[in-house]
């Protein structure tokens, strides 16, 4: 039994790490993967950041815990929620570990707000909306944080727009910003770590994840050995935030360390966007969608606010999206339809598209009380007739199929909320092509597979997921092999036979037996929680203000 360190990169690949590793540049976490274990962790499907990590910590799959991207529909409706802690089921690593008396502490993991009470300290992560006394466990702990680390916050707010606009070298400026965030990760991991002897200790640093959205083109290009101008600066920024990892595992925390199992993993890997995919209107191409007419002065707003976010700052911008609602929406279809899909007529289509990564839901009964698709032949019907379309989506520069592989989404989940999951998730080539989360814009392309947007310069996303991510395992607990793959639902189980907890028997992972030195576990019949969730509910954590928090966020990373 021993006491367990998780240190998560998100974004983390073994692309960068080996090859910085082979040009002695990490020669601590080189260390640690000659002496210990070392998978390539593939993440969930899709590879999108809550989907992963809820699955990490809860040792199940989306199918169970609920959580298979930013956002979930509110229940009988086409308004979309942003995924928080308080709709994940099931019991998750750390109220486990917490239960059986163990000390535990958890920084910036995703979809974690609010904060739970444990027995020790939470910091939510991206999910929460500022760092106030919900996103810290116990809350008297903020001051102190703060004390610490006075420019402490939950998230970078570097504003790529403003920068790409008005500054003289956004580039620099953005790099300096991202930099300057990494700075308060490490001194907040190094702060927590010496609260206490911590029996497990969780710390997700974000930094790599962003650097490598914007700057992979430049990284992949160094690493392939043909850099253009311009390319070591953008490069060197990514590479930057390994080193400054492996400064901190050789450095402050190595004394902390010492005696106890370490865990790095990531959520997801990384590798190039060639392309972007109008999904929806690809659909409505197939006869499958139906886009609600709208009037021109409805167009005319997008337009203006479009305008608007390329020339005034952030908090302008939002303040005068408020006051510009569109004038041919009523009242009533705002509050039922989301304003990401909301030009879909989900009266008249049969399946459409969320998110960047392929999934599809087929607009059935089950869901909605409007829906056209009724009953489980029809449904049946649609979904061939969907995977019989994308197979004539070609891209356009080989004439080739875009579409590798369609999964039906009872192949990738299981569990009591099937009904929430993706009827069909589909992997675009290689994982190289996204589709364009917000239906307004699909419906500005010209074409249904489009570059890249690049309004952000230098600054535009060039990078995006891959599934494969990186483990690493080495400690007292841990013996050197080479695992080759594992899962994210591995891990849970893992730990906890480090840490001899008991095992759940919902856990849809296995204890990683061939990298541990006593690695044999049973699971304990008795301890099952379907459907029980996290914090005991599934009701609303987040204001209209909160919300607009979140989705500010999330399209300044640029996954809206």
């Amino acid at each position: 039994m021993s006491k367990v360190c998780v240190i998560g990169l998100d974004g983390g690949t073994f692309t960068v790490i080996d090859h910085l590793v082979a040009r002695g540049r990490l020669p601590h976490i080189a260390g640690l993967m000659e002496r210990g274990s070392r998978a390539t962790l593939m993440s969930s499907n899709p590879p999108i950041t809550p989907a992963a990590w809820s699955s990490f910590y809860m040792g199940t799959n989306p199918g169970k815990h609920g959580s298979v991207g930013f956002f979930r529909f509110r229940p009988g409706t086409y308004r979309l929620e942003p995924m928080n802690a308080s709709a994940v089921r099931g019991t998750s690593l750390w109220s486990l570990a917490s239960g059986e008396k163990r000390r535990v502490c958890v920084y910036d993991v995703p979809v974690t707000y609010p904060a739970s009470p444990l027995n020790g300290i939470m910091i939510s992560g991206m999910d929460a909306p500022r760092f106030d006394a919900r996103s810290i466990y116990p809350s008297e702990l903020r001051q102190k944080i703060l004390d610490a680390i006075p420019n402490f916050d939950i998230s970078s707010s570097v504003d790529y727009r403003y920068l790409a606009r008005h500054h003289r070298d956004p580039e620099a400026e953005c790099i300096r910003q991202l930099q300057a965030h990494l700075e308060v990760e490490m001194a907040a991991i190094t702060y927590l770590m010496e609260q206490d002897d911590w029996d497990l200790f969780v710390a997700v640093l974000r930094s790599a994840d962003i650097f490598q959205h914007i700057f992979w083109d430049s990284t992949a290009r160094v690493m392939a050995g043909a850099p253009r101008a311009g390319d070591e600066r953008r490069a060197e920024a990514v590479f930057g935030v390994y080193e400054r990892i492996d400064e901190g595992i050789g450095g402050r925390w190595l004394e902390w360390l010492k005696g106890r199992d370490l865990v790095i993993m990531s959520d997801h890997g990384f590798g190039e966007l060639k392309s972007e995919v109008c999904l929806n209107r690809f659909l409505e191409r197939a006869g499958l969608l139906e886009f609600r007419r709208r009037g021109s002065r409805g167009r005319s707003a997008k337009i203006i606010k479009s305008k608007l976010q390329d020339y005034l700052p952030r908090a302008t911008r939002q303040s005068l999206k408020r006051a510009m609602r569109h004038d041919d929406t009523d009242k009533r279809w705002r509050l039922w339809v989301d304003s990401l899909i909301e030009d879909i007529d989900f009266t008249k289509t049969r399946v459409f598209s969320i998110a960047q990564f392929g999934c599809l839901y087929i607009n059935h009964l089950g869901r909605n009380a409007l829906a056209p698709v009724q009953g489980e032949a029809e449904r049946e019907s649609v979904i061939a007739e969907t995977e019989r379309a994308l197979s004539q989506l070609l891209y356009p520069e080989d004439g080739k199929p875009l579409v590798s592989k369609v999964y039906r989404g009872e192949e990738l989940y299981h569990g009591p909320l099937m009904n929430e999951m993706p009827d069909l998730v589909i992997e675009l080539r290689d994982y190289a092509f996204l589709g364009i989360y917000n239906t307004g814009e699909e419906l500005a392309q010209e074409d249904i597979i489009c570059r890249p947007q690049r309004e952000l310069g230098r600054l535009s996303y060039t990078g995006t997921h891959r599934r494969e991510g990186i483990l690493v395992l080495n400690g007292p607990g841990v013996k050197k092999a080479c695992l080759g793959t594992a899962c994210m639902v591995d891990i849970a189980p893992t730990v906890a036979s480090l840490m001899g907890l008991p095992m759940l028997a919902e856990w849809d992972g296995r204890v990683l037996e061939e990298a541990l030195v006593d690695g044999s576990a049973v699971a304990d019949p008795g301890r099952s929680v379907y459907g029980k969730a996290e914090h005991g509910s599934r009701g609303r954590v987040y204001s209209e203000e909160d919300e607009e928090e979140i989705r500010k966020r999330l399209q300044n990373l640029g996954y809206l």
